[in-house]
């Protein structure tokens, strides 16, 4: 399974770049590799038009996709980023059957949630976490869904493609709250820390 985090947005409820706040000793993004990282092939991480790894801390190494460089919604940036790896040389990523989705201001998700959820993984599922009725993160597509996902557009994500393949879609409980858990605010960041 390949992980992919997306870490393309601009943070304008936090008041700054939080992919650079502070959080044990790393940056908020790099934390939240780390945590992905364990659990997943290889890690691609999607920064803005014209970013690069070291910036954020991230390990040497790290894969990154660059952004288009006009202002784009979530939805177009997944588009772009699974464009990308569709036709990367990369073996890693040619043999990988699903994609963890995963959002850069995430670091919470617990290890034992991520291993369930890789897991359950298959080339024509996708399997989404729940935490008390809530949906959450990673969501992880099978790689019979990277098509659908490159065609995306605009602000919604991967939404539409979830109400279009409802009978693939793998609903799984668990008792994690840091599924739900993205950093808005630095209020957000201090009840982490």
């Amino acid at each position: 399974m390949l992980g992919l985090i997306l870490a393309a947005g601009h943070s304008r409820r936090f008041g700054g770049d939080k992919r650079l706040a502070a959080l044990d000793g790393q940056t908020l993004l790099a934390a939240t590799t780390a945590r992905l990282a364990p659990h997943v092939s290889s890690v691609v991480v999607m920064l803005r038009h014209g970013e690069h790894a070291r910036a954020f801390g991230l390990p040497a190494g790290t894969h990154t996709l660059q952004a288009p460089s006009s202002p784009i919604g979530m939805g177009t940036s997944l588009a772009a980023a699974v464009s990308a790896l569709l036709v990367s040389s990369e073996p890693h990523h040619q043999q990988c059957k699903a994609l963890a989705l995963m959002l850069g201001d995430m670091p919470g998700v617990r290890a034992e949630t991520l291993q369930a959820l890789a897991g359950r993984a298959r080339h024509d599922n996708i399997v989404r976490p729940y935490h008390q009725g809530r949906a959450g993160h990673p969501v992880i597509f099978g790689r019979a869904f990277w098509p659908a996902l490159a065609e995306l557009q605009g602000d919604e994500g991967a939404r539409a493609l979830l109400r279009r393949y409802p009978s693939r879609v793998v609903v799984f409980d668990v008792n994690d709250p840091g599924i739900l858990t993205d950093v808005d605010t630095l209020d957000d960041l201090s009840s982490l820390q």
